[in-house]
């Protein structure tokens, strides 16, 4: 199973499904009290706090090491928790079946018609600006509208560029009020002056070692030394009338003793600060081990365990097992074992406290009404600093010596923290000359198998959980991840767009399936960061009674996929970030009332994890400040991230030579159809089509089919878990040879071609374009819609020889973008690509009559069409010819050879050495390949730019006007479309105006600073872009094909030496290959209102063919008013 709970695509995910999940204690000396507001990243009433109070650790101890610390629910990898009445077995075996994914069918066709297949968008620098749409007044959009950015001075956006993207690599503040330093035996010490509650402060003393430094017959000795510590300390019991209160607990990593006190007393000499330090002193690093208490705590040990055994408890050890199972973290509950809790003596005890108590091995905290500093510093190093100095000096405790963990177990002075470090003069000492504690035993790197792409670990099964005492069905899904340290502005960004991606996920759950019945009791979704456990686990739980668990499962996958495939829309954006500044505010209004143990559980979180702290005013303005540079695309790309981030993923396109322009003169339509009848069929083999679906869930594929003017093309989506690429290989192998063909599935292809006709006439857009590409194209059906006479003439037989005719061993070509090895695709390839059948229909190259534009000049250059509608609109296209990508034209010329023929002869060796390296580099631009793919791709740019400024921006007569290129691979021809919209009253003008633009280059000289700013977008498209899978493909498409025979691996290493080499006069090059003149240009107007039938001869109405569209009616000689989509 794949999902984005952890921000990532292909990150693995894994199941728990539980019974009732309290909140799971740690170990404590003395019942907690009632537990204060909690600290968590997590989301209550559907809304997430980023910085909410931190939890009282104290009152929340746990065996596993935190787990309620930042939730209620400990997590589990594949754990299923329920009465007895479910079958274990039974609930394995069907779970898989019942994890629906949206799946519209088995192979979805994408086939579509496009004006420009290649089509080349405007870009812009997208710079946050507002607006509100009718359609949601409460929503603020996060991007400019398109173009409106271009008019800018382009000098301003890249000095706004660098300035963002300096301010998102800047260091976050630090707590102005936290100081920090470090004793000569390495006490670490932190202070925060805090006056909630007033004359009162928490001392916490951390020792960096728990359960998890045990060894195998040490099991539950951390938990004993902090019982016979804690409560052997007489120092401790004299604190007891002066109303301080004290407690201590273990978890996997830390042992804290805490005490909460009045910071004077009417008894006591001035401050009571210096005798809770020596209390602490005493209790860490100077306990007595009698035999007298360690019996006494040991039989409390055991009692303790006997008490905490409930179903809960279980089951969350359970979880916790499962999650934690390669590693030690499984194997070593604070609590203990009985058996070897029973059999310790204080010899054993000893040892294990002097390997891992001292100095330099603890950290101390103290929060509170402390108004002196200096003072505080003096008294913790009168009461610490001679703690562990003796004669044989030792060598500091380094944070490598701790491995993986040296960011939590010791912190760094450099992480975390910023503020006012406060250190004694003798701290610039000699270091390994003061401490006296050398590491005695160095604690090995806590290893996880991370969710994670490249991981390397094996998804583990579901686990079941069964028990009578069980009332509720519980499931979980989660993904364990590392901790990412939040300590510049760019990573609090990350994190403010994971919790929008992560709220909108927890409210759709919540609202879509709400109803008089809903499948579930209650759904939670967590994401935290936990230190005690070294990693960061999101988790969504969903209860339910037991006979609903399938449909509670179906809840969950659906909207976790539903939201990975769709993304969070711009409403939810708006909302969910508006609720998260508006806690963030209230927070920061709250800055003086946070309590004193709040804000310091808060510092030993983010100091463990090594996030930078912040108070809740710096905070609050971090998060305005990067709030302003989120967008809807970079929320959705967090949720579900590519390339990199795309890792245990892949993506695998078939392409076959032919397409639409195979089609014989007697069967137009017959390879497009074919195509539809082939996704509508989704059979293949044996298989039926629901199977064939069922299959696609199950391996978490998604198929889809593509007809164009020159391909084929079958594309499969798949992950790398649970050997989805060898599916994926299954599958088309089947498709290559066992596809099936049946009637119905071509019936319903051929009539949805004919609905697709039929309703053309309603789109203005559409009816203008078809206009036009039949009179550029002088009539050729393969490039526009089928008409219902040819559809009338196809059968199954033909349009399934139409669609096979091409799938020929050599005129096929299988392209692989993803996380996978050499030996993994190699492997499948010989199994499933190897052992496909070769082709009966070897035979000849596919024969087709190539396309010809038509013969100018023509009557049919410029044509007008009008619809009837109740509101008045306009639109225009303006067409004409061009080579293909690789220079070749319509009547046969190579370009790219007359080019190079003309540069030869232009060889000027009385050049200087500069203008001969430029020549160098011109020369190499223009005898590459490529160079009219990358020529026509800066001129795209320069020539949209150039439309927007003009008829847009200065003329005023559109809102919406585009350049586009078609240049095709294939077949040697290529065309480009300017696309414009305006009113009746103004598209004339809006067209002799492109006109304009379009042939005013030679007057209107191209800049360099124009071809800068068009070399610079297309090169930041690339650098986006070349992180997704999909972009990779378009990039190794036809690197293999005969037909393509240019392309090779230079078009892919060279891309951005050639757009950096380009210069004005290669732009010029290809703009004289772009046919512009009146004989060679062609343009169609639509034009709908009420009345704009009015004037139109009769005599020019009988002019129209039989099978024209009502309503429409054409002006001119056209053959008819069908058109092909603009998109």
């Amino acid at each position: 199973m794949a999902m984005p709970l952890a921000m990532a695509a292909s990150t693995s995910t894994s199941l728990s499904i539980i019974g009732s999940s309290l909140a799971f204690p740690r170990h404590h000396l003395h019942p907690p009290a009632a537990s204060s507001t909690r600290f968590r990243t997590r989301l209550r009433n559907n809304r997430l706090f980023l910085s909410s109070p931190p939890s009282e650790r104290r009152r929340h101890k746990s065996v596993c090491g935190g787990l309620g610390l930042r939730r209620s629910k400990p997590r589990g990898h594949g754990f299923v928790v329920g009465e007895p009445s479910f079958s274990s077995c039974c609930l394995a075996k069907k779970r898989r079946s019942n994890l629906a994914t949206f799946v519209p069918g088995a192979f979805l066709d994408k086939s579509c018609f496009r004006l420009s297949g290649n089509k080349l968008h405007r870009s812009s620098v997208q710079l946050p600006h507002a607006t509100v749409g009718p359609d949601e007044p409460h929503a603020a959009s996060t991007s400019w509208p398109d173009g409106i950015a271009e008019k800018q001075d382009l000098s301003v956006y890249d000095s706004e560029l660098e300035r963002i993207e300096g301010f998102l690599s800047s260091e976050l503040p630090s707590h102005p009020k936290l100081h920090r330093g470090q004793l000569k035996n390495g006490l670490r010490y932190l202070i925060l002056p805090n006056k909630v509650p007033p004359k009162r402060f928490e001392a916490h003393l951390e020792v960096h070692a728990g359960s998890i430094d045990e060894e195998e017959d040490e099991q539950g000795i951390a938990h004993m030394i902090e019982h016979v510590a804690f409560l052997g300390s007489k120092k401790r019991e004299k604190l007891l009338g002066t109303g301080a209160r004290s407690n201590a607990y273990t978890d996997f990593h830390h042992t804290v003793f805490h005490i909460h006190a009045p910071t004077s007393t009417k008894d006591s000499d001035g401050d009571l600060l210096p005798f809770v330090l020596d209390a602490l002193n005493e209790i860490a690093f100077h306990p007595k081990f009698l035999a007298s208490r360690i019996e006494k705590e040991r039989r409390a040990i055991l009692s303790e365990l006997q008490m905490m055994n409930t179903i809960e408890y279980r089951v969350d050890c359970q979880l916790l097992q499962h999650l934690h199972s390669e590693n030690k973290l499984s194997k070593r509950f604070p609590i203990g074992l009985e058996e070897q809790i029973k059999k310790w003596d204080a010899d054993k005890i000893r040892k294990f406290h002097e390997r891992w108590y001292f100095p330099a091995n603890a950290t101390l905290y103290i929060v509170g009404d402390i108004d002196n500093i200096s003072k505080t510093v003096y008294q913790i190093e009168a009461v610490f600093g001679q703690t562990g100095v003796d004669n044989d000096k030792g060598s500091v405790a380094t944070p490598s010596a701790f491995g993986a963990m040296a960011s939590f177990l010791v912190p760094k002075l450099s992480v975390g923290l910023g503020g006012n470090s406060i250190e004694r003069s003798a701290n610039a000492m000699d270091q390994s000359k003061i401490f006296n504690k050398e590491r005695q035993a160095v604690r090995p790197p806590v290893k996880h198998n991370w969710s994670l792409p490249g991981s390397g670990a094996d998804l583990k099964p579901p686990q079941i959980f069964q028990h009578e005492l069980l009332q509720n069905f519980s499931i979980n899904m989660f993904c364990k991840i590392p901790v990412n340290k939040v300590q510049t502005y760019r990573d609090l960004r990350k994190v403010l767009m994971k919790r929008i991606f992560l709220s909108a996920l927890h409210f759709r759950i919540n609202t879509r399936y709400k109803s008089s019945n809903p499948p579930f009791t209650s759904v939670e979704l967590d994401h935290s960061d936990s230190g005690r456990e070294g990693c960061t686990v999101t988790t969504l739980t969903i209860t339910a009674e037991p006979k609903n668990w399938q449909n509670a499962i179906r809840v969950a996958v659906q909207e976790v996929r539903r939201l990975k495939e769709f993304g969070v829309t711009q409403g939810e954006l708006t909302r969910y970030l508006d609720a998260l500044l508006k806690d963030s505010e209230h927070l920061a209004a709250m800055i003086d009332n946070v309590s004193s143990v709040d804000n310091l559980d808060f510092i030993m979180e983010s100091d463990a994890l090594g996030h930078k702290v912040m108070d809740q005013r710096q905070g609050h303005e971090s998060l305005l400040a990067v709030a302003g540079t989120v967008t809807l695309e970079e929320v959705n790309s967090v949720g579900a991230k590519i390339s990199k981030t795309e890792t245990q993923s892949g993506v695998m396109r078939l392409i076959v030579g032919g397409g639409r322009a195979a089609e014989s003169s007697e069967s137009r339509g017959s390879v497009i159809v074919g195509v539809r009848t082939l996704s509508e069929g989704g059979r293949v083999g044996n298989f039926s089509r629901e199977q064939v679906e069922l299959f696609c869930v199950n391996h978490l594929i998604n198929c889809s089919l593509e007809s164009t003017e020159e391909f084929i093309s079958m594309e499969f989506r798949f992950t790398l878990r649970d050997n989805g690429m060898r599916a994926a290989f299954q599958l088309l192998h089947m498709v290559l040879e066992h596809s099936v063909w049946v009637d119905d599935a071509f019936d319903r292809a051929r009539q949805l071609y004919l609905s697709y006709y039929r309703s053309i006439p309603k789109s203005l857009e559409r009816s203008t374009a078809h206009k036009l590409m039949v009179a550029m194209l002088d009539g050729d059906e393969r490039f526009i819609e089928p008409t219902p006479k040819s559809l009338e003439n196809l059968t199954l037989q033909s349009v399934k020889d139409a669609v096979m005719n091409q799938f020929v061993g050599d005129n096929m070509e299988v392209c692989m973008v993803g996380d996978f090895t050499e030996e993994d695709i190699e492997s499948c390839i010989l199994d499933y690509l190897g052992t496909a059948q070769a082709t009966i229909n070897h035979k000849r190259e596919q024969e087709f009559n190539p396309p010809l534009f038509r013969p100018s000049p023509s009557d049919l250059q410029f044509q007008e069409v009008f619809l009837k509608d109740t509101d008045e609109r306009a639109c225009a296209y303006i067409a004409g010819p061009a080579p293909n990508r690789w220079g070749f034209t319509v009547d046969g010329k190579d370009l790219l050879e007359s080019i190079n023929n003309a540069s030869t002869i232009n060889d000027d060796q009385s050049k200087s050495d500069a203008q001969q390296t430029q020549g160098c580099l011109q020369k190499s631009l223009r005898g590459h390949p490529l160079f009219f793919g990358i020529t026509m791709g800066l001129l795209s740019e320069i020539i949209n730019s150039r439309l927007f400024t003009t008829v847009r921006d200065s003329l005023g007569l559109t809102y919406d006007v585009s350049f586009e290129l078609n240049l095709f691979d294939r077949l040697k021809l290529g065309w480009y479309v300017i696309s414009v919209t305006s009113t009746p009253s103004k598209v004339h003008k809006a067209v002799d105006a492109c006109k304009n633009v379009l042939r005013g280059l030679h007057s209107n000289k191209i800049t360099e600073r124009e071809l800068d700013r068009a070399k610079r977008t297309l090169l930041m498209r690339h650098e986006a872009e070349i992180k997704s899978n999909a972009y990779w493909l378009g990039l190794l498409a036809h690197l293999q094909a005969s037909s393509v025979p240019r392309k090779d691996i230079s078009c892919i290493k060279d891309l951005t030496f050639l757009y950096e080499a380009a210069t004005i006069e290669d732009i010029y090059l290809a703009y004289e290959q772009l046919k512009v003149d009146e004989n060679s240009l062609y343009s169609c107007i639509g034009i709908a209102g009420a009345q704009t039938a009015q004037g139109i001869a009769a005599p020019l109405e009988e002019e129209v063919a039989d099978d024209v569209y009502p309503g429409v009616i054409p002006v001119g000689r056209g053959l008819s008013t069908m058109t092909r989509p603009t998109t």
